[in-house]
């Protein structure tokens, strides 16, 4: 016996939900300093000489100090720089290069990009990924961890701390800073899996015929969320020199953001479905495989090195699929499965 049903049509729901949940979920993060700050989802952000900013933080650009900033400089994907002034808090760039050549008191973190320090740093100065160097000015009161990269210190460069070299990115200082950062992991994950169960319940079959496009064509379905960023970039520059657009801006950066979190949704519950088919524990239903899926996607981000850009990736690949399914949502499929048992019931069949 054969089963051949119509793949059912890809509604608005699951991203309903995954909004709400998201929202959810972002409510656990640490409060944000009660002082004033400049962000930017999109563009540089610049402090200039004689002026004062609370924090400053950019997702898509680079972060410039020449003034006061007495809390954090964040950038995502770019450039962090601190010429003149001072920082109070403290520097970090996921994807960019960091230039400290005026005091920041708090630690210096790059994720993949080089640092060049020529002043002085109150805290620790971590390089996963990228070269360190020291200036003849720099004055680390903490410890130096260069990770992977070269490490150049300059003879007259004075490390408080002290310098841990190697090829494998430190994890944790201490014990109780591993044990916090294992315990925040684990509220994350469990939060995940909350997300991807009340999608999976909320919305199964829109849930799984994006997991299904992601089990059909993963090379298309990965290409079309990578490409989804910088598509987002294009149109985000388009609206923002347009009046009328600027509104439309203000809903995008959200959206998008929103349509990758459901991204990591789908490929968690078809990361599950995957295992549980493959255990024999079909029977159990999507809320086993939702969970069981959030939970290995989660675990990713504990792997050394790679661990962030992999997750990533899954999430991409994900709303790459979202994508295809929602494209693809008034046509009809040879054969789709509206559960586990059917799959399998299917394949004992032929």
């Amino acid at each position: 016996m054969s089963i051949s049903v119509t793949l059912p049509r890809f509604d608005a729901r699951p991203l309903i939900a995954a909004g709400v949940a998201l929202v959810g979920f972002v409510m656990f993060l640490p409060p944000v300093p009660a002082y004033a700050g400049e962000k930017s989802v999109f563009g540089d952000v610049v402090v200039e000489t004689g002026t004062y900013e609370g924090e400053i933080s950019t997702v898509f650009g680079d972060a410039t100090v020449r003034g006061t900033v007495p809390g954090d400089v964040h950038s995502a994907f770019g450039d962090v720089r601190v010429d003149a002034g001072g920082v109070g808090g403290s520097v970090n760039s996921g994807f960019g290069d960091i230039t400290v050549r005026a005091p920041v008191d708090g630690e210096v973190d790059a994720g993949f990009g080089d640092v060049v320090v020529n002043s002085r740093v109150g805290g620790d100065v971590d390089v996963d990924h990228g070269d360190t160097h020291l200036g003849s000015g720099a004055v680390v009161m903490g410890d130096v961890r260069p990770g992977s990269g070269e490490y150049e210190p300059h003879p007259e460069a004075v490390v408080g701390g002290s310098m841990v070299t190697g090829t494998m990115p430190d994890i944790g200082s201490s014990g109780n800073d591993d044990l916090i950062g294992y315990i925040g992991w684990f509220f994350a994950a469990a939060g995940f899996a909350a997300c991807v169960v009340l999608a999976a319940v909320v919305a199964p079959r829109s849930l799984a015929a994006a997991a299904r496009r992601a089990e059909e064509v993963p090379g298309w379905s990965l290409l079309v969320g990578f490409v989804s960023v910088p598509a987002v970039l294009i149109v985000s520059v388009a609206l923002a020199i347009s009046v009328v657009g600027v509104p439309l801006l203000l809903l995008m950066a959200p959206a998008y953001l929103a349509l990758v979190f459901y991204g990591a949704l789908v490929v968690a519950f078809f990361i599950g479905r995957k295992v549980v088919l493959a255990t024999g524990r079909y029977r159990s239903g999507n809320t086993l495989a939702a969970a069981v899926g959030a939970v290995l996607v989660a675990a990713t981000a504990l792997i050394p090195y790679l661990g962030e850009i992999l997750l990533f990736a899954l999430a991409l690949l994900g709303t790459g699929a979202a994508i295809l399914a929602l494209a693809s949502r008034g046509r009809k499929r040879r054969t789709a499965y509206p559960s586990y048992e059917a799959f399998v019931s299917d394949r004992r069949d032929v």
